[in-house]
C-alpha cells in the first residue's frame, strides 16, 4: 500500500496533501497559491491526519531522502517512492522532514496523553471553566512553552489543532484568540440527567446544581428572593462610613464585634423578653459560622445531640462533619415538638446538646407555643442539656407580633441563641450573632484559638446604624406583607393543581411551604426530572439525618409569582398526579 504525497513548502507554513498513488512528489508553490481540498498545516496537521487515517511512514530509502533534499534546495521536483506502515507521529514527521529516527524527543511514543494533547486539554479546560472567555488572547507560544516545559513546536501543534476545531484563531502579528467553545465532555457509560451540558446523577449533585444555577431559583432556592430587599439606604450608610475611615470609628474593631451592633442586637432581644448586655453577644461572619462556633465550643466527637426532624438542613451537614451521635425528635408542622417526648429522649440517650428552632421553623413555618418552650427549657435545665436555639428566621412572622423564644424562658443560661440577618437584610449584610450569656468567654477562647474573626467592622457599623435609625422596622413591615401575600398565592395554586391527597400546613412565618405528597410520590426522583424542565424544589429527605420524608417537598414561595413560576408549580402537581396513576 502506497500513497502519493504532494508537499508545497512556503517560507513560514508547510501544506500537505495525500492522494492514492504510488509516488511522492515535492514541489515549490508560492504563498498565495490556491490550496487543495484537504489542507493540513505543518507537522501537527500531518500527525493528526496520519493518526486519524492510521497511516504512518516507516522507511524512506536513504538515497531517495538525500536526493529529495538536494533537489528541493535547488527548487526541482523529485519523485520518491514511499512505503506505508504504522509508526508513531514523531517518526512520521521525522521521515517527512529528513530528521533522525527520533526527531522529536519531547513527544513520547507511548503515553496515556501526548504532550500536545495535554496542551489542547489545558486550553479547553480553561475555556470550560471560564478562565478563558470568548475573545481572550491565549498565552503566546513561548510563554506557554515556558509554563508547561514543552517545546514551542508542541505548543504550536496544539494551537493548530484547536484552530482546526474552531476553538481559536490566529490573528496576524497578534497571536491566538478564543473564538469558540469546545464541545462538552460526555461519558456515555454513566447514567444521569443532562442539564445544560451537565450530568445530574443524584441528590447531592442536584442540590449543587440548584445552588449554582441562576435559572432554578424559584421553589428550590435556599435563600429568600433578592427582590425583597431594597439596599439603597444601607448602601448609602456604608459609603458614608467608608469615607470616614475605620480609624475614626470607635469600637468597630472589637474581637466580639462592633459595640454598636451588639447594642442593637441586645436591644432587639429585650423586646422579646430576653434581657442581655452587649458584652454577652458575639458577632460572626454568617449564621452558619456562628452555629459551627457553638458546635466546636460545646461538643466533642461522640457526644449525643438531639435534633428536630425535619430541620434546617445546612446544620445537619455540620453535625456529620463533627462525628456526633444524632437523635431525632419529630417536629409537627402545626404544634412543633412534644415536650414529653423530649423528656423521654433526653433520659434514654444521655443527650448533651439539643438543637431546636422554635420561631418560624424551617421548613414547616410553625412557631412553638410559649408553654411548649417553657416546658422544654425546664426539662433541659433539670438534665443539664444545653439548648442551641436557631433564631435565624424569627423576624419573618406574617402578623408582626412578638415572637417567643426559648431564650426568654431561660434564667440559668442553659440556652445559647444564634441568629443571622440573612433573611431580613440584603445578602451582603447577612452577618450572624450569638447570645451566649455566661458562655461568652468560652466562645471567645475558641474563636481566638481557631483564628476566627467577627467580620468587617465597617460593615457591622453600617448595619448598626441602619438598625438604629429604625429603617429596618419599616423594611420589615414591607417584607412581612410581601411574604404573606406570596405565600397565600402559593397556597391557592397548590389547592388548584395538587392532588387532594396532599397535606399542607399553612405557615405562620418564613418563606417555606412544607407539603406532604401522595404515598407513592418520590421527591428525590421528581427533583431530577424537574431540573430537566428548568425548575426545582427541595426534597423532604434532605431535612432529616435518617433521610425520612420521602414523599415531602419544601417550596420557597418568596419569589414573585410570574407566569413561568405558576407553570412550574403546575408541573410539580402533574408529577404528583402521575404517582397516583392518573
Amino acid at each position: 500500500m502506497t500513497k502519493e504525497t504532494k508537499i508545497w513548502r512556503c517560507t513560514s507554513v508547510k501544506f500537505l496533501r495525500i492522494r492514492s498513488a504510488q509516488t511522492a512528489q515535492f514541489q515549490s508553490k508560492p504563498r498565495n497559491a490556491s490550496l487543495p481540498e484537504t489542507v493540513l498545516r505543518g507537522i501537527g496537521g500531518f500527525c493528526a491526519f496520519c493518526r486519524s487515517r492510521r497511516i504512518h511512514i516507516v522507511r524512506w530509502p536513504a538515497t531517495a531522502v538525500q536526493e529529495a533534499q538536494a533537489l528541493q534546495r535547488i527548487g526541482l521536483p523529485p519523485i520518491v517512492r514511499l512505503e506505508v506502515k504504522q509508526l508513531s507521529c514523531a517518526d512520521t514527521a521525522g521521515a517527512i522532514y529528513g530528521m533522525n529516527s527520533n526527531p522529536l524527543p519531547h513527544i513520547p511514543k507511548t503515553v496515556a496523553m501526548r504532550r500536545y494533547e495535554f496542551v489542547v486539554d489545558l486550553i479547553k479546560r480553561g475555556i470550560r471553566t471560564g478562565t478563558l472567555r470568548l475573545g481572550d488572547r491565549l498565552p503566546s507560544v513561548r510563554q506557554l512553552s515556558e509554563d508547561t516545559g514543552y517545546s514551542p513546536m508542541t505548543v504550536h501543534h496544539a494551537y493548530e489543532l484547536l484552530e482546526a476545531e474552531g476553538v481559536c484563531e490566529a490573528r496576524p502579528r497578534s497571536g491566538f484568540y478564543v473564538v469558540g467553545v469546545p464541545a462538552p465532555v460526555t461519558d456515555p457509560g454513566k447514567n444521569g440527567h443532562v442539564v445544560h451540558g451537565e450530568t445530574v446523577k443524584n441528590l447531592p449533585e442536584a442540590l449543587l446544581h440548584i445552588w449554582y444555577s441562576n435559572e432554578l431559583g424559584a421553589f428550590g432556592s435556599f435563600y429568600p428572593s433578592p427582590d425583597l430587599f431594597d439596599r439603597n439606604d444601607i448602601d448609602r450608610l456604608l459609603r458614608q462610613l467608608l469615607r470616614q475611615g475605620e480609624t475614626r470609628l470607635v469600637g468597630c474593631d472589637s474581637p466580639q464585634g462592633d459595640v454598636q451592633l451588639r447594642h442593637e442586637i441586645s436591644r432587639r432581644a429585650s423586646r422579646r423578653g430576653s434581657v442581655v448586655s452587649h458584652g454577652e453577644i458575639v458577632v460572626g461572619n454568617t449564621g452558619m459560622s456562628c452555629f459551627d462556633m457553638c458546635l466546636n465550643a460545646f461538643t466533642k466527637p461522640g457526644d449525643v445531640i438531639l435534633v428536630e426532624s425535619p430541620s434546617y438542613f445546612p446544620m445537619l451537614a455540620g453535625l456529620n462533619r463533627k462525628s456526633l451521635s444524632v437523635v431525632e425528635i419529630y417536629s409537627h408542622p402545626r404544634s412543633g415538638i412534644d415536650p414529653e417526648q423530649f423528656l423521654h429522649l433526653v433520659r434514654s440517650n444521655s443527650v448533651r446538646v439539643a438543637l431546636l428552632m422554635g420561631s418560624n421553623h424551617y421548613p414547616t413555618g410553625v412557631t412553638y407555643s410559649e408553654q411548649t418552650m417553657r416546658r422544654v427549657v425546664e426539662i433541659a435545665r433539670q438534665h443539664q442539656v444545653l439548648i442551641l436555639e436557631n433564631d435565624m428566621f424569627s423576624d419573618l412572622n406574617f402578623d408582626g407580633s412578638r415572637q417567643p423564644s426559648f431564650k426568654q424562658h431561660d434564667p440559668s443560661d442553659i440556652v445559647v441563641q444564634f441568629g443571622s440577618f440573612m433573611a431580613s437584610l440584603p445578602p451582603a449584610y447577612g452577618l450572624g450573632w450569638i447570645i451566649a450569656g455566661t458562655h461568652t468567654r468560652r466562645l471567645m477562647t475558641h474563636q481566638y484559638a481557631h483564628g476566627l474573626n467577627s467580620g468587617d467592622g465597617i460593615v457591622q457599623r453600617a448595619i448598626a446604624t441602619f438598625l438604629a435609625t429604625r429603617s429596618q422596622d419599616r423594611h420589615l413591615r414591607q417584607l412581612r406583607g410581601t411574604l404573606a401575600a406570596r405565600m397565600q398565592r402559593g397556597l391557592d395554586l397548590i389547592a388548584e393543581h395538587f392532588p387532594s391527597e396532599c397535606v399542607v400546613s399553612p405557615p405562620v412565618g418564613g418563606y417555606m411551604c412544607w407539603v406532604r405528597g401522595p404515598v407513592g410520590f418520590d421527591a428525590t426522583s421528581a427533583l431530577l426530572q424537574a431540573i430537566e424542565s428548568d425548575f426545582s424544589f427541595l426534597p423532604g429527605p434532605i431535612f432529616s439525618i435518617e433521610a425520612s420524608f420521602r414523599n415531602f417537598v419544601a417550596l420557597n414561595f418568596s419569589f414573585p409569582w410570574i407566569a413561568q413560576n405558576e407553570t412550574y408549580l403546575a408541573k410539580l402537581g402533574e408529577m404528583m398526579h402521575r404517582s397516583l396513576g392518573r
